[in-house]
Order: C-alpha cells, then sequence, then structure tokens
C-alpha cells in the first residue's frame, strides 16, 4: 500500500469518525397528523375498489386449489358472488351505494371519517358479524338432523 492510498484511507475514516459525534437531524412532524387520519369519500370508494380486487384474486387464488372442502367452497363462492357483483356494477350506482356506506359511517355529516368515527363503525360492525357469528354456530349446533 503507498503513501497516498493509507493517507486516502485515513482521511476517510477520519470524515466517517468525525460524521458519527455530529447530532442526527430529527425527521419532521406530519404537518396535520389530524388530517392524516381522515377519510375522504373519494379515499374511502378507492380503498373500496381496490379491496373488492384483491378479494376477487384472493377467493380465485383459494377455489382453485383441489383440497377446499365443500363448506369452504360454498362459503368462497358466495363471496365470489358478492364481489363480483360489486365489480360488474356501473360505477355510478356502486358510487351510490358507496356514498350511502359512507354516509352511514360519517355521522357527523362533515364530509370525512374521523378516527372516532372509523373506530365506532369497527365496534358496530364486530358486533353485528360477532352475533351473527354466533347465531350460526348456535343454530349448527342445535342442528342435529344434518349430521
Amino acid at each position: 500500500m503507498n503513501a497516498m492510498t493509507r493517507y486516502a484511507f485515513a482521511a476517510t475514516a477520519s470524515l466517517l469518525v468525525a460524521a458519527s459525534y455530529l447530532p442526527a437531524e430529527a425527521a419532521p412532524a406530519p404537518a396535520d397528523s389530524a388530517a392524516a387520519e381522515t377519510i375522504s369519500f373519494d379515499q374511502y370508494r378507492d380503498w373500496r375498489l381496490h379491496f373488492i380486487e384483491e378479494r376477487q384474486t384472493q377467493i380465485a387464488a383459494e377455489l382453485a386449489e383441489k383440497n377446499v372442502d365443500t363448506q369452504r367452497r360454498v362459503g368462497l363462492e358466495r363471496q365470489k358472488a358478492y364481489y363480483d357483483f360489486f365489480a360488474a356494477m356501473p360505477a355510478a350506482e356502486r358510487d351510490r351505494r358507496f356514498r350511502e356506506r359512507f354516509d352511514e359511517i360519517d355521522t357527523n355529516r362533515d364530509g370525512i371519517i374521523d378516527r372516532t368515527e372509523r373506530a365506532a363503525w369497527h365496534d358496530k360492525q364486530r358486533a353485528f358479524y360477532d352475533r351473527s357469528n354466533s347465531y350460526r354456530h348456535e343454530t349448527a349446533a342445535n342442528d342435529t338432523g344434518r349430521r
């Protein structure tokens, strides 16, 4: 190693050591975290459309599997019909339905869904779907003639 290479190596190492002692600059805080946590109708509609496409892909992949049991296959076919229905619907009709749901969630009618409204909707949906699941389990348990 010649003198010039050693000097360059030493200088680079010195710069790295010096730079490591400099204070790091903090990342800038978001301009408005409350605005980042809200959802407009356009964002909601785009999310729903994306979710429909994702679910169609996931369901098709699962239905393509050979070892899906009959009960699961029936459930997947029902879900597939639901998402295919929305995908094939004219955009104006689909937007009308999405707007109705958006307005249900946007309880204060300000045109955006905030964190509180989103949490309330989540709780409402959880209660509804947990209720229906418990109903299905109770019905299946009480229906001994089907076994």
